[in-house]
This record gives C-alpha cells, sequence and structure tokens, in this order.
C-alpha cells in the first residue's frame, strides 16, 4: 500500500510537469508566430523550442513510465488478494 502511495504521489508530480509544459509550448509558440509575422530573426527561438519540445518529450516519457509501474503495482496488489 505504500508503495502505490508513493507511485500515485509521483504520478501526480509527473502530470503537473506534463501540464506545465503544455503551457510553456503554448506560450512560447504564440511568441514564435508573433516574431515571424513580424519579421523578426527567429532561427535562435527556434532552437529554443526545439529543446522546449524535447524537454517535454521526456516529461511525457517519464509520466508513462510512472503510470506502467502504478498499473503494475495494482495488478500485484489485486493478485495478491485474490490469492
Amino acid at each position: 500500500m505504500e508503495r502505490l502511495t508513493e507511485l500515485q504521489a509521483k504520478l501526480a508530480r509527473a502530470e503537473a510537469e506534463v501540464q506545465k509544459g503544455v503551457g510553456h509550448l503554448i506560450q512560447e509558440r504564440t511568441q514564435m508566430a508573433d516574431k515571424v509575422a513580424g519579421g523578426q530573426e527567429t532561427a535562435i527561438f527556434f532552437d529554443m523550442l526545439a529543446m522546449l519540445e524535447d524537454a517535454q518529450f521526456l516529461h511525457v516519457q517519464r509520466r508513462d513510465r510512472v503510470r506502467r509501474e502504478m498499473d503494475g503495482a495494482v495488478i500485484r496488489k489485486e493478485r495478491r488478494l485474490t490469492l
């Protein structure tokens, strides 16, 4: 039970990071569109956006890994209860 509680807290933190990242990406893409529309130099901003997207990908991977780990813990717990 303690492990499941720990995993639930870990998953909540991972979900929060993913949501925060979505907000950052929306904000950065909006700013990028404004810069492109304004004819500003955008090469460095495209690089920064790519780095943010890579970081978001890692957050999603971590969240999914924790979710799978939690699913496995739930299944093991259910098996113990049925034995």
